[in-house]
């Protein structure tokens, strides 16, 4: 059974190195990797990880000043990973563990959340989609990902 998921970016420092979300995306789809922390600074395991698997499909989704947009799409080239087969760029604030990437479309036009607002459970009418979106990935209904995908090729 497919799973589907959106996997989120934006801009973020290590106190060293300082970067775009849009320069991280595009980092990540040229490894064909998604670094993903295995747990958060608190030490609580990050939500999801364990159930994503091979076969997978996977909107990414900028977040920060420069975002609130969906940017691509992706399948899941394996599930979660300790340690992916991929150099380590600490510039791009790359984590050693994650998933591999396969079938990636980048998308030269973005689509704005907000062309989602009621269309999807994650952009409800009226309400603050921040809240929806929290964590670095969240699974999202086969309906919800392909009203997204619906969305951004009627936008063209």
């Amino acid at each position: 059974m497919t799973n589907y998921w959106i996997f989120k970016v934006k801009d973020d420092s290590n106190g060293k190195f300082s970067r775009k979300g849009i320069e991280i995306y595009r980092h990540r789809m040229r490894d064909k990797a998604w670094g993903i922390r295995e747990c958060s600074e608190n030490g609580k395991r990050t939500a999801n990880i364990d159930k994503l698997t091979r076969g997978d499909e996977v909107l990414f989704y900028l977040g920060g000043n420069d975002g609130h947009c969906f940017v691509g799409t992706c399948v899941l080239d394996s599930g979660f990973q300790n340690a992916i087969e991929i150099a380590v760029h600490a510039e791009y604030l790359d984590w050693n563990h994650g998933v591999l990437l396969k079938d990636i479309s980048q998308w030269t036009r973005s689509l704005q959340i907000e062309s989602l607002r009621g269309k999807v459970h994650f952009v409800p009418v009226g309400e603050n989609f921040g809240s929806y979106l929290q964590g670095s990935v969240t699974r999202i209904s086969e309906r919800d990902y392909n009203t997204v995908i619906n969305e951004h090729t009627r936008q063209g």
